[in-house]
């Protein structure tokens, strides 16, 4: 049985996460479930009565070059160990989509444990995330001129207020509600934050840090900022802490790279290698991304160049772990697609037109710009004449996706 998760499914639900690792049993578990799962759609599965199965997915907007689209996030799927091999997480998961479609989601992105598993519900890789350790005296930043403001979990819904007015480039992602944030701020026990108010007392720019021991490395989790000036006084904050903290684990900003703020990167990366604050650069495809609605998706595209028009053969690999009752079947299907200053998905056939195929998983990956027509075309299912893929990858031309939302 599927359905809706409810609050006398808590003891259950508390059992797969504990399970599977995410919890410990702490007297903390209940107030981090109940604020990660708050605001989002969370379903279960019942197997011989009891819940299995939890999946939660969380509604928000995600930027596609000027504008945003309706999206929403897979935030968890947690099978228990009596579960497992059944193909229950399977429909759960498949379900938990179909209902965010229905709902008005265009997208639909998540975080993986591992590469294969989403890719058959379409969903398709992003682009790496670039994860780098220094030490913080390195960094060729200002000297901090002011004391930051100590946050902890109580200021969630201020940090994560923040987090949504963030400056945000193509691919960047809002969760609505804060208790995602909220959350994570209980789960890091230790965790703390650090930020700046403007003069009515709101929340301009922060970062929350999870420390590690006397000297860390201390990792930043998650930062918000609007302006490239308060970004750089965040970086002062962790200069500051220089004294003591001899390590800072964090990801590349969004258009930005860590190394070009740092001090002869190369030569601390070789002095570091191999000890305990080794500076190294870890840099990894971590989420996937799949398109919901192909016309609001495809409409979103606006290019400047000779634009190009072909018929669409697309396959949904989702459609199979649907029941048949659902009311969003996948996008699988002839659709005739128009690129240029103004694009368009349409469904149909014009049999004057080139033709190309190709799975979703494909499609969102060209569409999102994690990948080109001419690479998917190596590594997936995209099939074209050759003229077809060369004209797609020269007019499409999209920025760099960045999430900056981990989920």
């Amino acid at each position: 049985m599927i359905r809706p998760y409810e609050p006398k499914d808590l003891k259950q639900s508390l059992r797969i996460f504990r399970e599977i690792g995410w919890m410990d049993g702490k007297d903390s578990d209940k107030d981090i479930f109940e604020a990660f799962t708050d605001g989002g759609n969370s379903l279960v599965a019942e197997l011989n009565g009891e819940v299995e199965v939890f999946v939660v997915t969380r509604s928000g907007a995600c930027k596609y070059l000027d504008d945003d689209i309706p999206f929403s996030a897979v935030a968890s799927v947690a099978t228990s160990r009596v579960a497992r091999q059944r193909g229950l997480a399977s429909k759960v998961t498949a379900q938990a989509i179909a209902e965010s479609a229905a709902n008005g989601a265009a997208m639909s992105m998540l975080g993986m444990f591992d590469q294969g598993y989403y890719e058959k519900f379409g969903f398709g890789n992003t682009v790496p995330c670039r994860i780098s350790t220094f030490d913080p005296v390195n960094l060729r930043v200002p000297r901090l001129t002011r004391s930051p403001k100590r946050l902890s979990k109580d200021d969630a819904k201020a940090m994560h207020d923040c987090r949504r007015l963030r400056k945000r480039f193509h691919g960047g992602c809002n969760l609505d509600g804060y208790g995602e944030t909220k959350a994570t701020t209980i789960w890091q026990e230790h965790g703390f934050g650090l930020g700046f108010e403007n003069d009515e007392g709101v929340l301009t720019h922060f970062m929350w840090i999870k420390p590690k021991g006397e000297h860390g490395p201390y990792s930043v989790w998650f930062t918000g900022w609007e302006t490239h000036e308060q970004f750089i006084e965040l970086l002062s904050v962790l200069k500051s802490l220089s004294d003591q903290v001899h390590g800072i684990r964090m990801a590349d900003p969004p258009r930005f790279q860590l190394q070009d703020f740092l001090d002869r990167p190369h030569a601390t990366f070789r002095s570091r290698k191999g000890g305990d604050f080794d500076s190294d650069v870890l840099s990894q495809v971590w989420m996937q991304c799949r398109i919901l609605d192909l016309p609001v998706c495809i409409g979103a595209m606006k290019f400047c160049g000779k634009p190009i028009s072909f018929n669409l053969e697309l396959t949904d690999p989702i459609e199979k772990y649907l029941p048949k009752e659902s009311n969003w079947r996948g996008i699988g299907g002839g659709w005739i697609i128009r690129l240029g200053e103004e694009s368009s998905a349409t469904q149909g056939r014009d049999d004057s037109l080139p033709t190309a195929s190709c799975t979703v998983n494909d499609l969102s990956r060209i569409w999102f710009g994690s990948s080109t027509a001419e690479s998917v075309a190596l590594t997936g299912h995209f099939r074209a004449d050759p003229e077809l893929i060369q004209a797609i990858d020269k007019l499409v031309c999209v920025p760099i996706p960045a999430v900056d939302w981990d989920f």
